[in-house]
C-alpha cells in the first residue's frame, strides 16, 4: 500500500487486541470483518487511514496494511475488507477467521485522509476492494451532515463483485447531494448499467471536474489511468490525491 498525500510524522503507533465479532460476505472474494477492541479502549483514527494486522506466518509474524472500512465515529471498533488473494497468506489468515477469534492490530496509520476543511465537493474513484476507504469517508461526511457534493464512480469486473452496493444505493436514494456510477469491466449480458474503465466516464458524469478534488484507490494502473485523464481535462494536479494497492 502506499499513499500520496503528505508526509506523516515518525511516531510510536499503539497496538490492539482485537476481538472478530462480526463477519459478511460481501461478494465471492471479500469477507467485511468487524474488530471490536476490549473495553475502554478506543481507536482515533482518520477516515481513509488503514491498520496493520498481525499475521502469524509460521515461527514469524508479518503485518499487513488494511484500510479501515468504516466510520471515525465507531472508535471502539472497525470494519476491514478483505479480498481473496491466491497464495496471500494474510488474506487466507483472515478469512479463515470466526467471531470470537482474537486479532492483533497497529494503528492508526496513514495519510490518505480527507482534505481538512472539505472546502470543495468531493470526487471518490475506486476500484475493487480500493472502495474501503471511501465507506469511511463517505460514512462520516453523512454523520457531520455534509452539504457537499458527493460523486462515487465504482469500477469492477463482475456485477457480483461491487462491494456495498446496497448501502451506496440507500444514500443516493436518501441524499440529493450523492450520486454513484457503477461499471464493469466484465459484464454478463443482463448487467443493464455502464460498462468499461472508470476513467472513460469520468467527462460525462463529473460536471465541471476542475471545481472538485478527487480522490482515488486501487491498483496502480486504474490510477495512472485516471491521473491522466483528469489532467486531460484541467483538474490541477494538487487537487488529485491517491491510495494505491499494489
Amino acid at each position: 500500500m502506499e499513499e500520496v498525500l503528505t508526509k506523516e510524522k515518525k511516531r510510536t503507533f499503539s497496538t490492539y487486541e482485537t476481538e472478530v465479532t462480526k463477519i459478511d460476505v460481501l461478494s465471492p472474494r471479500n469477507k467485511g470483518l468487524h474488530f471490536q477492541l476490549p473495553a475502554g479502549q478506543t481507536l482515533n483514527f482518520k477516515a481513509g487511514q488503514y491498520v496493520q494486522v498481525f499475521v502469524p506466518n509460521g515461527p514469524q509474524i508479518r503485518r499487513t496494511a488494511y484500510s479501515i472500512a468504516s466510520s471515525p465515529r465507531q472508535s471502539d471498533g472497525f470494519d476491514l475488507c478483505v479480498t481473496l488473494v491466491d497464495g496471500g497468506i494474510s488474506s487466507h489468515y483472515l478469512h479463515n477467521l470466526k467471531p470470537g477469534d482474537n486479532v492483533k492490530v497497529m494503528g492508526p496509520l496513514g495519510v490518505f485522509r480527507l482534505p481538512e476543511p472539505v472546502n470543495k465537493d468531493l470526487v471518490f474513484i475506486a476500484t475493487g476492494s480500493g472502495i474501503a476507504p471511501f465507506r469511511s469517508m463517505i460514512q462520516y461526511l453523512f454523520e457531520q451532515n455534509t452539504d457537499r457534493t458527493l460523486d462515487l464512480l465504482f469500477g469492477n469486473r463482475y456485477d457480483d463483485d461491487i462491494l456495498y452496493k446496497s448501502e451506496w444505493d440507500d444514500l443516493a436514494r436518501q441524499h440529493g447531494n450523492f450520486k454513484v456510477l457503477f461499471t464493469l469491466s466484465r459484464p454478463t449480458a443482463q448487467w443493464p448499467g455502464p460498462t468499461g474503465y472508470v476513467q472513460t466516464h469520468i467527462e460525462d458524469f463529473v460536471p465541471d471536474p476542475k471545481s472538485k478534488d478527487f480522490l482515488i484507490c486501487g491498483l496502480v494502473k486504474m490510477i495512472n489511468d485516471v491521473q491522466a485523464k483528469l489532467l486531460s481535462l484541467g483538474v490541477p494536479k494538487n487537487q488529485i490525491h491517491y491510495e494505491r494497492y499494489d
